[in-house]
C-alpha cells in the first residue's frame, strides 16, 4: 500500500519537476557583446492611457527597458519573450540622427521634438518619463556604440540608405562638417527666434559650436544666418535638421581675368580676360587680384548672397561676379573712354596703381581686404603698339632696378654713417669711464697734495712728459700724457705701496 502511494506521488511530482527544469533551462537569457534584447511581455495587466506602446508599467507586449549586452538574465519563457537586436553603431566621422516612434505628438508648428535628457536614447523610460515627443530628435549620436530599444527609436546612420532616402538625407548630411584651417564655417540655423532679414544673428553662449540646439533656442538664438562661425581646422557633428554650414574661404584668394579654360569650382569662374577699345585699338590685358576675407565678414556675404545662387554658386563666386568683377569693368570703361593709346601705352603703370586704389577703396565697405592689384602686359591688335609698349615696358625695368641699386647703396652709406657715430659714442663713453676710473684711483691715494706727489715722483721714472700741477683735475691731466692703460698701472703701483687707510686712523 505504501508502495503504491508513493508510486502516485512520483507519477504526480515528474510533470511537476520537468516543469521546473525545462523553466531553469530555458528561462535564462545570454547576451552577446555586440546585441540588445527587446524584452516583450506575454501577460500583463491592460495598458493604460498614459502608457504607450512600449510599456513604461508592465503591461501586455514591449517594453521600454532593454537587456543590456554581455548580460546574463533570467525571464521565464512562459511569460516573456526576448528579440535580439545587433547594437546600434554609428561609424567613425559620422552621426546617428533619432526618430522617436513613441511619446507624445508634437505640438502644432514644432518642426522637431523637444529635448530631453535619456542617456543618448539608451533610456527609453527615462524618455517617456520626461514627456519626450515623438518625431525627429534634436539630439545626435556621434561615433560610437548605443544600446538602444529599436521598437522606441529609428537611429539613421550612412549605412542605412533606405532610411536615409525616407527622411530626404544624404550621406554629407550625416557626416561630420570639416571645416579645413583657411576656412570659416558659416551656420544657417533652421530653428530659433524670429529673424531680423537685414541681420546675422546674435552671439549665443553655451551651445559648444551649435551641436547643442536646445541650448541655442532656450537662450534666444534666432533662425538663419549666424554671426559665430565654426574655426578652421576642427570637426563638427552637427544635426542636418537643425542646420547646415557653408564654408567662406578666409585665406588670401587670387583671382584671375584671363582666357585660360577654369574648373566649375574656381571661385574666379566667371572672370574673363579684359578687353578695351581704346581709341579704335582693341587691348587685351590679363589681370590678378589678390583679396582675403575676414572671418567676422563671412556671415555678411552669405546673408547678402545667399548659401547658392544660379548654376549653384557659392556666396564667394556670387561676390567675385557681382561685386568685384563690375568693379573691375567699369573702372577700365572710365580709363578707356578718357585716354589716348599712346597715353595708355606710357601711363600704364599709373592705370595700375589707380585700379588698385579703386578696387581697395570699393571693397572697404564690405569688408573683404583687396591685398595686391597685377596688371599683366597688355597685347594690341597692331603690332607696332606691341612694340612701343614692348620698348617702355623694358626701360621701365630698367630704371626700377637702378631705383632699387641706388636706394640699397644709399641705405648702405647710411647705415655707415650710423655706424661711425655709435663708434664716437662708444668712444666717447670709453672715454668718460676711462676719466671716472682714474679719478677713483687718484682719490684712494688721499688729499690732493699727497697725490700729486707721489704722481710726480712716480712720472720722474718714466720717460712721459712731466706737466701735472696740483691744480684743476688730476684725473684729465694723467690722461693727457699718458694712455689710460699706463695711468692705471701706475696708480695702481702706488696704491700698492700706499694702501688707502681708515679715514679715523688717517685723522
Amino acid at each position: 500500500m505504501v508502495t503504491e502511494v508513493l508510486l502516485v506521488a512520483v507519477v504526480w511530482a515528474l510533470p511537476a519537476v520537468a516543469f521546473a527544469v525545462w523553466l531553469a533551462v530555458t528561462g535564462w537569457w545570454r547576451l552577446s557583446d555586440d546585441e540588445v534584447g527587446i524584452v516583450v511581455k506575454r501577460f500583463g495587466r491592460r495598458r493604460r492611457d498614459d502608457d504607450p506602446k512600449v510599456s513604461l508599467y508592465g503591461a501586455k507586449g514591449v517594453q521600454a527597458a532593454v537587456l543590456a549586452p554581455n548580460s546574463f538574465e533570467f525571464l521565464p519563457k512562459f511569460l516573456y519573450d526576448v528579440h535580439r537586436v545587433p547594437v546600434t553603431h554609428v561609424p567613425s566621422g559620422t552621426i546617428g540622427v533619432v526618430v522617436a516612434k513613441v511619446g507624445r505628438p508634437r505640438p502644432p508648428g514644432r518642426a522637431i521634438a523637444k529635448h530631453v535628457e535619456c542617456d543618448h536614447f539608451q533610456d527609453a523610460a527615462a524618455f517617456l518619463r520626461a514627456g519626450g515627443e515623438q518625431g525627429r530628435q534634436q539630439e545626435v549620436l556621434v561615433s560610437g556604440s548605443y544600446r538602444i530599444n529599436t521598437r522606441a527609436f529609428t537611429v539613421i546612420t550612412v549605412d542605412r540608405p533606405e532610411e536615409m532616402a525616407r527622411e530626404r538625407l544624404t550621406e554629407a548630411d550625416l557626416t561630420d562638417v570639416d571645416v579645413e584651417v583657411g576656412e570659416a564655417g558659416v551656420v544657417i540655423t533652421r530653428l530659433g527666434g524670429k529673424p531680423d532679414p537685414s541681420e546675422v544673428g546674435p552671439v549665443v553662449e553655451g551651445h559648444e559650436g551649435f551641436q547643442l540646439p536646445w541650448v541655442f533656442q532656450e537662450r534666444g538664438g534666432r533662425l538663419g544666418v549666424q554671426r559665430e562661425t565654426l574655426d578652421g581646422g576642427g570637426r563638427y557633428p552637427l544635426n542636418p535638421w537643425f542646420a547646415h554650414v557653408v564654408k567662406v574661404p578666409t585665406r588670401v584668394l587670387i583671382l584671375e581675368w584671363n582666357r585660360e579654360p577654369k574648373p566649375g569650382d574656381n571661385l574666379d569662374v566667371s572672370l574673363e580676360q579684359i578687353v578695351l577699345d581704346v581709341q579704335g585699338y582693341t587691348v587685351r590685358l590679363d589681370m590678378k587680384q589678390t583679396v582675403q576675407i575676414p572671418p567676422e565678414v563671412a556671415p555678411e556675404l552669405v546673408l547678402r548672397f545667399g548659401t547658392r545662387g544660379p548654376d549653384a554658386q557659392t556666396p564667394v563666386q556670387q561676390f567675385v561676379q557681382k561685386e568685384l568683377a563690375p568693379i573691375v569693368k567699369s573702372y577700365f570703361r572710365r580709363k578707356a573712354a578718357t585716354y589716348r593709346i599712346q597715353e595708355f601705352i606710357t601711363k600704364y603703370s599709373e592705370v595700375s596703381n589707380d585700379l588698385a586704389d579703386a578696387v581697395r577703396q570699393a571693397m572697404k565697405p564690405i569688408g573683404v581686404r583687396a591685398i595686391r592689384t597685377t596688371l599683366e602686359e597688355f597685347e594690341c591688335d597692331q603690332q607696332d603698339i606691341n612694340d612701343l609698349r614692348r620698348d617702355i615696358a623694358n626701360q621701365e625695368k630698367r630704371a626700377e632696378l637702378e631705383s632699387a641699386e641706388l636706394a640699397a647703396l644709399t641705405k648702405r652709406e647710411a647705415a655707415r654713417d650710423q655706424i661711425e657715430l655709435q663708434r664716437m659714442k662708444v668712444r666717447e663713453a670709453e672715454a668718460e669711464l676711462a676719466l671716472v676710473e682714474i679719478r677713483a684711483l687718484v682719490k684712494l691715494l688721499g688729499p690732493a697734495q699727497v697725490a700729486t706727489e707721489r704722481i710726480v715722483r712716480e712720472l720722474a721714472k718714466a720717460p712721459v712728459p712731466q706737466v701735472i700741477g696740483g691744480s684743476g683735475d688730476m684725473a684729465q691731466q694723467l690722461l693727457g700724457v699718458m694712455p689710460i692703460a699706463q695711468a692705471r698701472d701706475m696708480l695702481m703701483t702706488l696704491l700698492d705701496q700706499n694702501p688707502p687707510r681708515p679715514r679715523a686712523v688717517e685723522e
